[in-house]
């Protein structure tokens, strides 16, 4: 096998390979295996009650974020106002 072949091989190689990706894993470098597709997809269509999904957790923590800045920020004028004798 000579150089040429080699090359004509590999670059039949890689056309395939970029093909399997487009239409296996949506052009990505590396497609999801079989169980990160599980995961994925039951994350996203298999919500269980007492499960919540991530965007509800996140959405929970800046709440409470949120909720405790509130009482800071009245903290910090209560003291202001303590200090300059409101």
């Amino acid at each position: 096998m000579d150089y040429e072949e080699m090359e004509k091989m590999s670059l039949e190689e890689s056309k395939r390979q970029t093909k399997d990706r487009r239409n296996e894993g949506l052009n990505m470098i590396r497609p999801f295996t079989f169980d990160e597709k599980k995961l994925l997809w039951d994350g996203l269509y298999e919500k269980n009650d007492k499960e919540k999904t991530l965007h509800e957790l996140a959405m929970e923590g800046f709440k409470e974020e949120q909720l405790l800045r509130r009482i800071e920020e009245k903290e910090e004028l209560n003291r202001i106002e303590e200090r300059n004798g409101f």
